[in-house]
């Protein structure tokens, strides 16, 4: 009896329903053949001649059977039988797509049994809902920490993006400052200039760079990872502190939390109404998406004259002060409005003063810092001049020249003029330098001089708020900007809800948080046993556990191809900090054996780093840590 062959579409069929059931044995046997390749190949097929195609059927069954089972590569069932994904207009890359053209090989069932350290990862990204798979070879730096635990969300980092060779352009940057220049004060209205001085927001006028540096924010992104609201180098982490706030930019960081009951779109309409004193009509016009335009403000309320009655004089001082707010602190995406929530802080004009702005406008600015560092986020808002100035006042190779008019009563931003980025600059030479960056070259602690004590509010642990946005602060990773011995860290504050994906509608994360406890601060201090001075002349003494738990957890290099970002100190910080303890011991007129000793024994672990040759060598500062400490408790 003849026998009557199957068509193309029944052999197609069979080819889906064969790599379905192979993806499902991945675990036990491997994976067959990609079910791209087999439909694709089926698909083919209609255009060949008969005998062409059962020649190449017995080929393929003959090579089917000698090859090993273990032999495989991933595979997606598509029940559409589509041989290609739909390109995603903003994640699909051609490298992707020839990524996912093309299999690789993947080591026998008895070799990965017999030696896990060489398995093959399987990296999953995600991106728009959609599941995506990329081979890594066991022979390369892996993508992310060694330890998840900390960083959960690495790979909708920008920093996954980049190590896999996909370079993001630079961020743009919503920075509103220059809009200052363009509402003229009525410095002859006494009324109205006391009004606003009293506030205490008067100086953000003054000390607010009108430039960005694009490069150099974009660079500085690239290494914020918001689980712990920090930004993390080969030493460790640093951070924006309350501490920052308050000698960089002069706003109080105590007082009142910035929050207020604003609910919907009533609300705003209504604020509009008692705050700057237009009709229900009016404010109903112009409030939208929360907001007010900005030009709006400026037109209806810049001109005030000396005969204005006081209600038009506080008005207009409302609508400045939520000018200012809008173009400084609180500067968002759309580039053009202001959200009108803030009003409900500015309707007592002698109560403004009470709130913390500096403590709303680091919330802000972490939320913000946050979603930048999403892989696909292209924009940034919030207060960069604080972003800036704190990296200048840190960072010694990134300062611009410095202001010729500073003087000691303006806030230390002032010092810097403000500068747009050098053309030669890019964030790859950026990137590099602060891959490369040492513990020696940074200023943990710049203002030691001009302090007596840290203030205890910089060491407040716990949520800052502003309006809605809830972000933890947290002093206890950035131990060394208080001169302090960095210890290895809690575990960050974990959010009640949300995700952090690789774009901003996927970015959603609620704290939890009520003005009570940020009112109680004093019951959520950094613990005593926590502060432990450095050695002077050792700005980056760390606990011997803290290098390396941290180059454990967290993804040090940025640029591929520059090291796996596990370096130590360098031998010019472990000379340095070697000859301030000798000096130290020597410079005393009695030197007890058991100090000579002990410095002597630290001298000899600090020269060998903490990458000798058994990880439990203990490293810089661990013996002086429990010796000073153990001090202080035998005299207390």
């Amino acid at each position: 009896m003849k026998r009557t062959r199957p068509t193309i579409s029944a052999r197609k069929r069979k080819a889906d329903q064969t790599s379905t059931s192979e993806v499902g044995e991945v675990g036990g046997r491997g994976r067959r053949q990609r079910q791209k390749k087999v439909v694709r190949e089926a698909g083919e097929e209609e255009n060949r001649p008969e005998a062409e195609q059962q020649v190449e059927e017995h080929a393929i069954e003959a090579e089917e059977e000698a090859r090993p089972d273990a032999q495989a590569v991933e595979a997606e069932a598509r029940p559409d039988g589509q041989a290609e994904e739909e390109p995603r207009p903003d994640a699909q890359t051609e490298e992707e797509a020839r990524t996912d053209a093309h299999t690789e090989a993947v080591e026998p069932e008895a070799a990965r049994h017999e030696d896990d350290a060489h398995t093959e990862a399987l990296v999953v990204r995600r991106g728009r809902g959609r599941g995506r798979q990329q081979r890594q070879r066991h022979d390369e730096v892996p993508v992310g920490p060694e330890d998840p635990s900390l960083l959960k969300d690495f790979m909708n980092h920008v920093a996954a993006d980049i190590w896999n060779g996909r370079e993001r352009q630079l961020l743009k940057i919503y920075n509103h400052s220059r809009y200052l220049k363009i509402w003229e004060l009525p410095t002859t209205n006494r009324r109205f200039m006391a009004k606003v001085t009293s506030s205490g927001l008067f100086p953000l006028a003054q000390i607010s760079y009108r430039y960005c540096n694009k490069v150099l924010v974009s660079a500085f992104v690239e290494r914020w990872h918001p689980e712990t609201n920090s930004f993390h180098f080969r030493f460790g982490e640093m951070t924006i502190t309350l501490e920052d706030v308050l000698y960089l930019v002069g706003l109080p960081v105590e007082g009142l939390a910035v929050h207020a009951e604003v609910h919907n779109r009533e609300d705003c309409v209504a604020l509009v109404h008692r705050c700057l004193g237009v009709t229900m009509a009016q404010a109903s016009d112009v409030v939208s998406c929360g907001g007010v335009k900005l030009h709006w403000l400026k037109d209806n309320f810049m001109n005030v004259g000396d005969d204005a009655t006081d209600e038009r004089v506080d008005c207009c001082a409302r609508a400045f002060l939520l000018y200012l707010l809008g173009t400084t602190l609180f500067v968002d995406k759309t580039g053009i409005r202001v959200n009108v929530s803030y009003l409900a802080l500015l309707s007592d004009l002698g109560q403004v003063r009470r709130y913390a702005w500096g403590v709303g406008a680091l919330g802000f600015l972490y939320r913000q810092l946050g979603q930048a560092s999403r892989s696909h986020v292209k924009q940034m808002s919030g207060y960069t001049t604080l972003l800036e100035a704190w990296i200048q006042e840190h960072f010694s190779m990134f300062q611009h020249a410095m202001n010729a008019n500073y003087t000691e009563e303006l806030p230390r931003a002032a010092r810097w003029q403000s500068r747009k980025e050098a053309k030669s600059a890019t964030t790859v030479r950026y990137r590099e330098m602060l891959d490369d960056v040492q513990a020696s070259q940074v200023v943990f602690d710049p203002y030691r001089e001009c302090r007596q004590v840290v203030a205890d509010i910089a060491l407040y642990t716990g949520c800052i708020c502003c309006m809605i946005v809830v972000e933890p602060y947290l002093p206890d990773r950035v131990l060394r900007q208080f001169g302090l011995v960095k210890l290895v860290p809690g575990p960050p504050l974990a959010p009640l809800r949300g995700t952090r994906g690789s774009t901003s509608a996927t970015y959603s994360v609620v704290y939890q948080y009520t003005d009570a406890l940020w009112q109680n601060w004093h019951d959520h201090m950094l613990h005593e046993d926590k502060r432990v001075p450095v050695t002077p002349g050792i700005p980056w003494e760390s606990h011997q556990d803290y290098l390396p738990w941290f180059r454990r957890v967290s993804h040090l290099k940025v640029a591929r191809g520059r090291g796996d970002g596990h370096n130590s100190e360098s031998a010019e910080e472990r000379t340095t900090a070697a000859l301030v303890l000798l000096d130290n011991c020597l410079s005393g007129t009695h030197i007890a054996p058991y100090e000579m000793k002990n410095t002597l024994r630290e001298v000899q672990r600090i020269l060998r780093g903490q990458n000798a040759a058994h990880p439990s060598t203990p490293g810089p500062s661990s013996d002086m840590f429990f010796t000073r400490h153990s001090r202080r408790n035998q005299f207390t």
